[in-house]
């Protein structure tokens, strides 16, 4: 499932009415009290991942529409679950398997008119409008999304004289020059499937192209095809040659992090590498002082003839189809998509964890990351959403058990054996 790091979420909540009454002359009949607008409470259910970003935009939803309550709830299921058990009016949602279904099962509501509306037909980025485009129609209003690149830490590369690769060969040199003065190249978490499975997108995106791996995703592809143990033995490879710390299968996500910061003084732990194949939504979790230590490079070329597609995260909104409170659904979606609102998730967005989903962003206030971000993700010739999101229950599972076995370079263990994992793949797909 998809998982988030924690954050508090706080609610906040006007509510009231307001009661005019009004008297006329002395010789005039009173005119009738003015019955207030019934209030209304919206349902509103999301993970915890973005707290900071939305709760000012809550605060001044609800200061201007004060009879609509807002209550925030998490997640009991997934998506999916929730939208068939108790549909909320509004949901967190991202582009990916789970959206893909509840469009198909007639679930979500068609907010083309807000889309256009709101102008995000013409400043969304048009390689990302496809990810949440159905037959011509929008059912998600997205506030942001992130890119994903390696991260490196800017003072170990210049003290080994080190420059961002962009070849395959320039990247394992680069990993090989940092091993032989002591230095693991890679961090990865193991147990954050999510986050490690971004290896995965990026090496079958460079060696298959993102029309293989699109169709790796939707189940057309088996998973002993052997365009597809290439991806895998090229991973293999490199956690052989020791490129990733060695307990990698046990880390979670922000130890993997951590271990790309040197100015902690060992207080964040021991594990320590130069790189992270990540991006800004789970780099949050650091304070500003640390991820100020840290760039980012594209994943380098391993075809010169695949043109380079990025995997990228959005988020953003919908409204169930079954919704209670529909009309407030809409009106709260119609707010988000305007200047007002787009003006503050700006603001929010100069922390530097997600780009603004408008292109119209004045870019000039957002941090040299943001901006390089957005370039990388605008410049791509082809856009995808992350692999582990994109494919059914029964393959994360299965991936799951994959990775630690990919992962697992002990001399203690089995021998690593690609078929048997690859015939669990297999399984899975065909059972989905």
């Amino acid at each position: 499932m998809l998982k988030f790091n924690q954050h508090t979420w706080r609610v906040l909540v006007v509510s009231g009415a307001i009661i005019l009454l009004t008297a006329c002359g002395f010789f005039a009949k009173p005119e009738p009290t003015a019955t207030p607008a019934p209030s209304v409470t919206l349902k509103y259910v999301s993970f915890n991942a973005l707290a900071g970003v939305e709760d000012p935009l809550l605060q001044q939803f609800q200061a201007e529409h004060p009879t609509i309550r807002i209550d925030k709830q998490q997640f009991r299921f997934n998506s999916l679950q929730d939208l068939t058990s108790t549909p909320p009016d509004v949901m967190t949602i991202a582009p990916g398997v789970m959206l893909d279904q509840a469009i198909a099962q007639g679930l979500f509501t068609d907010i083309t008119d807000i889309w256009q509306q709101a102008g995000f037909a013409d400043h969304y980025p048009a390689n990302l409008r496809v990810l949440s485009e159905h037959d011509g129609k929008q059912y998600f209003l997205p506030i942001g999304y992130s890119w994903n690149a390696i991260y490196y830490n800017k003072a170990v590369f210049a003290q080994y004289n080190l420059q961002p690769p962009k070849t395959w060969d320039e990247f394992t040199q680069l990993c090989d020059t940092l091993l032989a003065n002591g230095v693991t190249p890679l961090a990865l978490s193991g147990r954050n499937t999510f986050a490690a499975l971004l290896w995965l997108d990026y090496l079958d995106m460079r060696l298959n192209g993102s029309d293989f791996h699109v169709q790796l995703e939707t189940g057309q592809v088996p998973y002993d095809d052997p365009r597809l143990r290439a991806v895998f033995e090229r991973w293999r490879d490199l956690v052989v040659k020791g490129y990733f710390l060695e307990d990698a299968s046990n880390l979670q996500a922000l130890t993997s992090l951590t271990a790309v910061i040197r100015g902690d003084n060992g207080q964040l732990g021991n594990h320590k590498a130069a790189m992270v194949l990540t991006g800004p939504f789970f780099l949050n979790e650091l304070p500003d002082k640390f991820r100020s230590e840290l760039d980012f490079f594209a994943f380098p070329t391993l075809d010169p003839g695949i043109p380079a597609g990025e995997v990228v995260f959005s988020i953003g909104y919908g409204v169930p189809a079954q919704a209670s409170q529909r009309q407030a659904a809409l009106t709260f979606l119609t707010y988000l998509g305007s200047d007002k609102a787009q003006a503050l998730l700006n603001q929010n967005a100069s922390a530097g964890v997600y780009a603004p989903a408008s292109a119209n962003a004045n870019q000039g206030n957002l941090p040299a990351l943001t901006q390089q971000g957005m370039q990388l993700v605008q410049s791509a010739k082809t856009v995808d959403t992350p692999y582990f999101i994109s494919v059914d229950q029964k393959v994360q599972f299965a991936m799951s058990e994959m990775l630690r076995g990919l992962l697992d370079n002990s001399t203690t263990s089995q021998p690593f054996d690609l078929d048997k994992l690859l015939a669990g793949l297999e399984t899975a797909r065909q059972a989905q």
